[in-house]
């Protein structure tokens, strides 16, 4: 049976991932090819798309933390 704290590490980390990256290239294609008229909401989209990737790497790491706790604790318990 699958830990239910190892699938939201695995789920957490693929999508903070996915915005962290998406925030950046978004950064770079706003610098390159938009004009500087918008900034201030191309900054704001920029920033929560990265800010909340990494809450979410950050919220995974947690969960990873719980899973391999619980993973050793099962461990520990079939061995005794």
């Amino acid at each position: 049976m699958a830990n239910y704290h190892f699938e939201r590490w695995v789920y957490k980390t693929v999508l903070g991932f996915l915005l962290v990256s998406g925030a950046i290239f978004f950064m770079y294609y706003v610098l390159t090819h938009q004009g500087r008229e918008n900034w201030i909401l191309y900054g704001l989209i920029s920033s929560l798309g990265s800010g909340i990737g990494a809450f979410l790497l950050s919220s995974a790491a947690v969960n990873k933390v719980k899973a391999d706790l619980i993973k050793k604790q099962k461990i520990k318990q079939q061995s005794e």
